[in-house]
């Protein structure tokens, strides 16, 4: 018997209910989860300690320490490059594809690996707070990070 898609969905939606009470009873963010199944059922859990700063970025989220730690340089062709120099929580907006409006954003670091969306940010609500939802963008953004934070 192999593990479906549906047993997937209904037993990681399971596991995360209980482990986001877990980690948040004991000071940690909200986890990032990763399953794969079929022959077998693999579950990833992965957290950090949560501080957030002013802008609602968690300081020590891995994407934030990388940021803080290396910074960010985006290689063009022609051997120009341009340096992300905005620090952390730089609210910019932008238009995401199947939106017409531009949306507001908090920048929140910088995904090492991934490749083509390594740019972090937390999209705002309506209130000017972060709603929860974390988006990723190409390295076209940068120049719009930067000019936002000046």
């Amino acid at each position: 018997m192999e593990v479906t898609k549906e047993q997937a969905l209904k037993i990681t939606n399971e596991i995360r209910s209980a482990v986001e009470k877990i980690l948040a009873e004991n000071g940690l963010a909200a986890p990032k989860i990763k399953t794969s199944y079929g022959d077998i059922y693999k579950l990833v859990v992965e957290t950090s300690v949560e501080e957030k700063d002013a802008s609602g970025v968690n300081i020590k989220s891995p994407e934030a320490i990388y940021y803080t730690r290396f910074g960010y340089t985006v290689y063009h062709v022609g051997g120009a490059t341009v340096s992300l120099t905005a620090p952390l929580g730089t609210a910019f907006s932008t238009a995401v594809k199947g939106s017409s409006a531009p949306k507001n954003y908090i920048f929140a670091g910088i995904a090492a690996s991934r490749q083509k969306f390594p740019i972090v940010a937390l999209e705002v609500g309506k209130d000017g707070k972060p709603n929860g939802k974390t988006m990723f963008f190409t390295e076209s953004v940068v120049p719009k990070i930067n000019a936002s934070a000046k």
